[in-house]
Order: structure tokens, then sequence, then C-alpha cells
């Protein structure tokens, strides 16, 4: 299993309380996303707890259309043909490497690198917990565009936003030099 009861339902509160979260429905499957993190599964497999949190906010589950839900609002249809625009951005793109999880944490940003060395990309911590920490540490995820990650189990499908700083034009000179450095060794690998 790919999600953490406990951590959805957290995130899921925390983005109620700010930007807000999406909830589609389709067919046996949820869909639940954020501008920060998109899960899908079969929706009997969705935790109880997180379908009563979602009752919590808006006072039902969504059955066809797609909504979006904020705190201090009345929650909102979004058109059809947005929701699968955002939900194929999170599911569809160019994937270019598969990455496991590294032992190394960057400025709240859990690292990830290819088997070898190469790329790092950073996941935040908060957003991580949405994932069973087995999943997070032995599972690969594949890299989509190279600003996300997507892990894939049988029934559930988890994707996150990812930064790479070493890339990145909006991050400091001295944290764009860490990054390269990181990204200079192979991360995985054990020291003698």
């Amino acid at each position: 299993m790919l999600i953490n009861e406990s951590g959805l339902v957290r995130r899921i509160k925390r983005a109620y309380k700010s930007a807000g979260y999406a909830v589609a429905a389709e067919g046996d499957c949820m869909t639940i996303y954020t501008e920060q993190w998109y899960i899908q599964c079969k929706r009997a497999a969705i935790p109880r707890k997180v379908l009563a949190t979602i009752v919590e906010h808006m006072g039902m589950i969504p059955d066809t259309e797609p909504v979006s839900i904020v705190k201090d609002g009345e929650p909102q249809l979004i058109m059809p043909e947005v929701a699968a625009d955002e939900i194929e951005h999170w599911r569809t793109g160019e994937r270019t490497d598969a990455v496991t999880m590294a032992t190394v944490i960057m400025q709240g940003y859990q690292i990830f690198q290819p088997d070898g060395g190469g790329a790092c990309y950073g996941v935040s911590l908060l957003d991580l917990g949405i994932m069973e920490r087995e999943m997070v540490e032995h599972g690969a995820a594949a890299v989509i565009d190279g600003d996300r990650l997507l892990w894939h189990e049988d029934t559930e499908v988890v994707a996150m936003h990812a930064v790479r700083k070493a890339r990145s034009s909006w991050a400091k000179e001295w944290e764009r030099a860490v990054w390269n450095a990181l990204e200079g060794v192979d991360l995985h690998k054990e020291e003698a």
C-alpha cells in the first residue's frame, strides 16, 4: 500500500486551510490533489478517515462531478475538462529517470536520485507523509518533466511536486552550488 492514512488526512486538512484541494471521482477511482501532490486509488481502497475528512469539509463525498474544497467557502464544481487537464498534468509527461530515496535531507526536502548518481530531486518532507515510509525508502519513482515524482502500485498512484535546485533560476547561488555537489556523487553508495 502506498498511501499512509494519517499522513494523507494531515495534508488534506492543511490544504483545506490554505489553497484548498480537489476531489474527482471517475468510475471506481477517486482522485484527490492540490498544487503540490496528487493521489488516485480505487474508491474501495480509500482509507475511511480520508473519506470522513472529505465529508467533514463538504458534507458529502462527491459522486461524479469534480469539486474544489477550501475552508470558509462552499465546495465549487470544477469543469470536467479543467479537472481532466489537471489530473493529466500529474500523470503524464516526459519520463526521464527512475529515482530512489537517498539518505540525505536538504532544506526540508528528502533527496531522491537515480542509482549510480546524477540529478537530485527534492520532495517536501511534509508531503512525503502521504506515503507509507516503506514505499518511500525502498520504492522507485518515475521523474516526470523534471518537476514531479510518481509512484504507482496495483490500485494506487501518488505524485508529488519535486524541486531540482541545481538547475533552478530562483535558487540562491550557494544552494545551487550545494545541490550541484550532491549531483556530483552517488548518494546511494556506502563508504567503505
